[in-house]
């Protein structure tokens, strides 16, 4: 035991203090002893409760589990000289967790320069997951305990995960308890009304279950940000039974509540409605009251996205139009038809797969069911297009990134160059895999997350952790970068290069190589072949399919270390401008000072000019079933495009259009171009502009200028 005098670290003092190397009873120790210091904070505008976990260098993560912040311990030790001595021990002990100094030491020099060449990345983060939270809320810590009591006895040989479970149990009844007390106080300081439903909830939670839908909000957001502050998930179909057992007022007042807590913590993702494995619609009364409030707030966060089906009622598709004519860009439409198949290549049967939801920006998962990363990398294609031009050479750097194919000079039929592309994508997704698998190793040896473990099926089953194959299923996702600016330069050097002989594949290189310095002829012949992805000409959507196809067939081959396969998406997040320029000059004529790239699976912002039926066909071209982690499209509509019943009618049928001939995804941002185009140099009278950006909405204003070009560039319908 050491004596620690320092206040600020709980968690790690319980930790050390364990008399144990066990990771799970270490945990629980850690928790216990940060449950009775951490600091309640209870929302003036709502009363709802949260913990204030900021300024720790050792509290689990949702992503990490116990991982420390050695950086900031070390800052801590500089700044306080007097305690420097306990914050240095705690370096010590907890440096063997460190699982991100561990990871980066794995990497081969070449996994290290495809990440800084933004060639692509793997597992430098822990990633998103959808827990059953709301099971605090259900069934009470009593019931979760009685369910680790039944597998006890299952498995012998897992005593100490279990223990650790039960201890970070006895934590939270602790600090239910306190905010109890806490709450008490504060209404008799402030006499804040508020704080009465969080005094009723915690009278008897969470120990025993919620009696209300207002109390099981409360809990809810305790253990939601006790847990990090991720995604809830398919809140309308868990949290039902509390809203029809309760006061309509009461609980309308309380959802308003959550939405603005939802807000204020940046919360990722939340879903409505969908579909079982039978086809029948899942909408219920709180599927509207959500789509309401999200539209009177008109908040950009939390992501809210709508599963659809063909037996999607009307009145939920109008409810839905009247929200995302609002301008938030919410919600993100998904179609059931497509993804549950996508997530059934996967083996996850179909009352598994209609329990999907999204997380984090977009990505798919089953809620209370996985671990599928969320996500555990992405590859460059505009990057793997160049390495192919250049014999995996990065052009920028001068570093042999890419496989080594041969050069352009060799390559002199179309089927031989499209092989050059496909081992550059494939070399690109094997390390990229390879980092992600020595992340999920490392993580399963060294973390914990005993909040996780209780409330995702298989953990407690099975005795295993969140990170260390727990889960009924641990699949994997990589997404697709530049997937748009690919297709562009291979149908220009098929059209150039091949097919009309105009130039050889060596002069496009050179001119690629030479950002088109000296070669204003090709330049001119590159911007305006017309070959654009999303404009429905069957050339090009031929060579997308081809491509796009490939890449998520091939990922679907590659396994994770969590048991399952890899998938593959397209979720840019605000990484689109990012990757525009680290891929310097291609074919399709973007110069190495162009940072436009696409940020969905749709067209480089801009090329697609023959209307959204155009755009729509070209994105069927694509198997979007073979993607099973967000495959997003997104457009842009002016807002004169909701002044009449008729015409949202119209956009809500291209919507059931497209998703009936086999789209995934679509999300839509209704703005006007000149408030856009007015807010790059007033930003401060257009605040309020919301844009969606990769599978997020996002205030206007608040994008670095690189990605609110790339916003603006993106053609209007």
């Amino acid at each position: 035991m050491y004596d620690f005098k320092i206040k600020d670290e709980p968690f790690a003092v319980g930790y050390i203090n364990s008399g144990t190397d066990d990771i799970y009873v270490s945990t629980g120790a850690g928790y216990i002893e940060a449950a009775k210091s951490l600091r309640i904070v209870f929302d003036p505008d709502t009363g709802l409760p949260s913990f204030d976990l900021g300024g720790m260098g050792c509290f689990p993560t949702f992503s990490s589990g116990q991982t420390p912040n050695i950086g900031l311990l070390e800052y801590k030790a500089g700044q306080d000289p007097e305690h420097a001595e306990d914050y240095l021990l705690i370096c010590e002990k907890m440096k063997k967790y460190d699982v991100g100094e561990r990871l980066w030491s794995s990497f081969s020099k070449n996994e290290i320069d495809i990440i800084n060449s933004v060639s692509g990345w793997g597992g430098t983060w822990g990633g998103h997951a959808v827990p059953d939270l709301a099971d605090f809320a259900r069934i009470g810590t009593e019931g979760i305990r009685e369910k680790i009591g039944r597998y006890k006895g299952v498995n012998p040989g897992k005593r100490n995960f279990y223990e650790g479970l039960l201890m970070t149990l006895d934590a939270i009844d602790l600090l239910g308890k306190r905010i109890f007390e806490a709450a008490n106080e504060e209404y008799e300081k402030t006499g804040n009304k508020k704080l009465l439903k969080v005094i009723s909830a915690f009278r008897h939670c969470p120990s025993s279950p919620a009696e209300t839908f207002a109390e099981a909000v409360c809990v809810y957001c305790a253990i939601f940000s006790l847990d990090g502050i991720d995604s809830p998930g398919h809140f309308d179909r868990y949290m039902i039974d509390f809203w029809r057992a309760s006061d309509p007022d009461e609980s309308r007042e309380a959802l308003e509540d959550l939405w603005v807590f939802f807000h204020k913590t940046r919360t990722w993702n939340l879903c409505i409605s969908g579909s079982d494995e039978k086809g029948r619609d899942l909408t219920n009364e709180l599927s509207f009251e959500i789509l309401r409030a999200a539209r009177k707030y008109g908040f950009e966060t939390p992501n809210l996205t709508m599963r659809c089906h063909r037996g999607t009622p009307e009145e939920l598709w109008k409810e839905a139009i009247e929200t995302i004519k609002c301008g938030i860009g919410m919600p993100s439409l998904y179609n059931d038809e497509v993804v549950c198949p996508a997530l059934e290549r996967l083996d996850i049967p179909p009352e598994d797969s209609h329990r999907y939801v999204m997380n984090g920006c977009n990505q798919i998962d089953v809620q209370g069911r996985s671990h599928m990363g969320l996500e555990d990398g992405e590859v460059n294609l505009a990057l793997a297009l160049c390495y192919a031009l250049t014999e995996g050479e990065n052009p920028t750097c001068k570093k042999q990134i890419g496989a080594q194919t041969p050069p352009a000079e060799e390559l002199d039929t179309y089927d031989k160059f499209l092989d050059a592309l496909k081992r550059q994508i494939t070399h690109l997704t094997d390390a990229v895999c390879s980092m992600a698998n020595k992340s999920q190793r490392i993580y399963a040896q060294f973390s914990s997350n005993p909040i996780r473990s209780m409330t995702i099926a298989g953990c407690i089953e099975r005795g295993l952790d969140y990170k260390n194959r727990g889960p009924l299923y641990g699949h994997g996702q990589i997404l697709a970068e530049g997937v748009s600016d690919c297709v562009d330069s291979v149908a220009n050097i098929k059209k150039f290069v091949y097919d009309e002989e105009k130039y050889t594949l060596a002069e496009v290189r050179d001119a690629v190589v030479a950002d088109f310095e000296g070669y204003d002829g090709i330049l001119r012949d590159l911007r305006t072949s017309g070959l654009n992805f999303g404009n429905d000409v069957p050339y090009v959507d031929d060579i997308a399919a081809e491509i796009i196809d490939f890449y998520n067939s091939y990922l679907l081959t590659k396994k994770t270390e969590r048991g399952g396969s890899y998938s593959g998406g397209c979720s840019p997040f605000d990484r689109a401008a990012k990757n525009g320029a680290a891929a310097g000059a291609l074919p399709n004529g973007k110069r190495s000072s162009e940072s436009l790239l696409a940020d969905s699976i749709g067209a480089t912002p801009g090329k697609d000019v023959s209307g959204p039926t155009a755009l729509l066909n070209s994105c069927l071209r694509y198997d979007q079933t073979l993607p099973a982690s967000g495959f997003i499209l997104n457009l842009k509509f002016d807002k004169s495009m909701f002044g009449s019943p008729e015409l949202e009618e119209k956009i809500v049928s291209v919507v059931k259009t497209y998703f009936s001939g086999g789209g995934q995804q679509l999300s839509i941002t209704v703005v006007s171009r000149d408030e856009l185009l007015d807010a790059l140099d007033h930003p401060d009278a257009h605040r309020n502009i919301i844009v969606r950006v990769g599978g997020f909405s996002a205030y206007f204003v608040d994008l670095d200028r690189a990605l609110q070009e790339n916003v603006i560039a993106r053609t209007y319908y």
